[in-house]
């Protein structure tokens, strides 16, 4: 049975990283599991690991963080993941409880490598928009958006350009087929 694997980076923001595996122990469907990579250990990192006391959840510390907006850390669990599905997530967003079924159902008419769907975006001062998301940069979070692992694991994420989720959305797109995209026009991630 197909999973998908939420890549949490994380660096300092312990509440922040509750809120967002909360959402996920919060999903409808089980088929998830968690790898959350701290770019350094934090004072409350430990807290939340022991909090979240469960088979599901991987925790690992990397010893040279990188300060790179969580691309190391994300390209450290993207190398590490095992599931056929990806979720590259930051620990300020959170998910919708039908996240994962949405997701993984429409993998199930086959050749799809890439689903994603529409945002809420918190801009500034708690404004929140309703983003309809587009494969494409400026267009796209790196949080709302599913690849097939083994894809994704042939690119990694630029971790000298802030923008590296979008630019990685671009180079995945030029190299494999769009017509294995589907979208789900759903607002279905939160991201802060």
């Amino acid at each position: 049975m197909s999973k998908i694997e939420f890549i949490i980076p994380t660096y300092n923001r312990p509440n922040q990283l509750m809120t967002v595996i909360s959402s996920i122990f919060s999903q409808r469907d089980d088929r998830w599991k968690i790898h959350v990579v701290a770019d350094g250990l934090y004072d409350g990192f430990q807290k939340v690991k022991d909090y979240f006391n469960d088979d599901r959840i991987k925790f690992s510390v990397l010893d040279n963080p990188g300060r790179d907006w969580g691309h190391t850390p994300r390209n450290y669990g993207l190398e590490h993941a095992t599931e056929d599905w990806v979720v590259m997530s930051g620990d300020d967003n959170y998910y919708m409880p039908v996240f994962v079924d949405h997701f993984l159902d429409i993998t199930n008419k086959g050749g799809v490598h890439f689903v994603y769907c529409d945002m809420i975006h918190n801009w500034v001062n708690f404004e929140y928009y309703y983003i309809k998301s587009q494969p494409r940069y400026g267009a796209i979070d790196i949080g709302n958006f599913m690849t097939k692992r083994t894809n994704a694991q042939q690119l990694k994420l630029d971790i000298t350009k802030e923008a590296a989720d979008a630019l990685f959305v671009e180079d995945y797109l030029r190299k494999f087929n769009r017509e294995g995209v589907r979208y789900i026009p759903k607002p279905l991630y939160v991201h802060n």
